[in-house]
């Protein structure tokens, strides 16, 4: 028998288990963005946080700034069972026993930006976590032979450039180096041939790894008729390297369930977004977004390891690309505060509840936020932003892959709030 460990969610847990937007990607890059649902954001010149979205928008902050930042993320996704069952060697069927649960933990995502001048050149650097998260359930829950724990660590470093062509047309470059830590758990059922959910074992696993992408921004300023951007971030492809360690009951040895090491290759998604800022009045802009994801390009994932007994293990994904849309505005109060608005709506990739897993249960999200921004003095900003996304109640039935024995059925319910802060520092 193969091993159950299938390691199915390891391009999916590597990065955003819980994801704060479709997919498993975290656009919490911005306490003044968040405020805006990240309408426009690729438009928006309020501060050096632009360099994420669109480098070319550095050419609208002038002088040098620093913005530190912070998000909390409060995740809700509670399962609740509907049917689970095991599936008996004598063909029968028994139901998966465990209690309901609910693995999301609250996340912290930070963000650092730098902001110079050099000449008729201005210069940029980012540190951001741009996948992160942890699920942690209770080793007996329902779902324990599809994921008990996850943790992912990610770090963006992106270096960028940036130049005015004309009064009109701006341009910017960035390099990304991205590292990812991962470690994920499961059970394992060593007694399906017998005695089914009584002889459990447990699989660890803990991988890493460096790669490198690209990112690119034009900006187009029309003067009184607004801004728009166009920004496009290239797809990385990452290989991490690690190990998988078993633990195995007393009364089962096998070759096939020896620590080894192993390694998975995985391609993030390219994408591209529109996105236009309007003057609505001499205090009020009207900002909208238009991003794609280029989710089609996992359509599988393949774990290799280094233990001769065991074959690749191969889980189909068959995702498609994906949308997401906003809409927002920002209003000068006064001198010293602005307010922010906005709404947005996230498309899943995940085409049906087969493919979805209890380490990324993702669905259909609808965004919306708040925000302001206090001039504290003139030379720094506070800006903060409050995020409620409604996740729906997306089904799953998920299967057991490697024995095709346990089913995993039921849905989710999903709630996300995320507080959001970051001091500007103009020098």
């Amino acid at each position: 028998m193969k091993t159950p460990f299938k390691l199915s969610a390891l391009c999916l847990s590597l990065f955003a288990s819980q994801a704060y937007a479709s997919g498993f990607a975290l656009i919490e890059q911005s306490a003044s963005g968040q405020g805006l649902s990240y309408a426009g954001a690729a438009a928006s010149t309020e501060d050096a946080s632009v360099m994420w979205f669109n480098p070319a928008g550095m050419t609208a902050i002038k002088g040098h700034e620093i913005i530190v930042g912070t998000h909390v993320i409060l995740p809700s996704a509670k399962f609740n069972n509907e049917g689970s069952y095991v599936k008996n060697s004598d063909g029968s069927t028994s139901p998966l026993r465990g209690a309901d649960d609910d693995g999301a933990q609250m996340g912290i995502v930070p963000n650092f930006y730098w902001k110079g001048q050099m000449g008729n050149y201005d210069l940029g650097f980012g540190f951001n976590v741009p996948y992160g998260s942890t699920v942690d359930y209770d080793q007996y829950w329902v779902g324990r032979y599809n994921a008990v724990y996850t943790e992912t660590k990610t770090y963006n470093f992106n270096p960028s450039i940036a130049r005015k062509v004309n009064d009109n047309l701006s341009v910017g470059f960035g390099l990304n180096a991205q590292y990812i830590n991962v470690n994920l758990t499961q059970k394992i059922d060593f007694g399906l041939t017998s005695t089914p959910q009584e002889n459990d074992g447990y699989a660890d696993l803990e991988a890493s790894g460096w790669a490198y992408g690209y990112n690119l921004g034009l900006m187009v300023d029309f003067e009184k008729a607004g801004r728009l951007g166009l920004a496009f971030r290239s797809q990385i492809s990452h290989n991490a390297t690690g190990k998988a360690d078993f633990t195995t009951p007393a009364n089962v040895s096998s070759a096939s369930y020896i620590d080894t090491n192993v390694s998975a290759s995985v391609s993030l998604p390219a994408t591209a977004s529109i996105s236009y800022a309007y003057p609505f009045s001499q205090k009020t802009e009207i900002l909208a977004d238009a991003t794609w994801t280029g989710w089609s390009t996992f359509q599988e994932l393949r774990i290799e390891f280094d233990n001769p007994a065991k074959d690749d293990s191969v889980q189909p994904e068959e995702w498609t690309d994906s949308m997401r849309y906003s809409l927002g505005m920002t209003h000068q109060l006064n001198d010293t505060l602005k307010l922010r608005t906005g709404v947005a709506f996230d498309q899943t990739p995940i085409k049906n509840a087969q493919l979805r897993t209890p380490r990324i249960s993702d669905s259909d999200r609808t965004w919306v936020s708040v925000g302001a921004g206090y001039q504290l003095s003139k030379t720094l900003n506070l800006d903060v932003g409050y995020t409620h996304i409604f996740g729906g109640n997306p089904k799953i039935e998920a299967t057991d892959a490697d024995t095709g024995s346990h089913v995993l059925q039921g849905n989710f319910d999903i709630n996300i709030d995320i507080v959001s802060a970051q001091l500007v520092w103009k020098y």
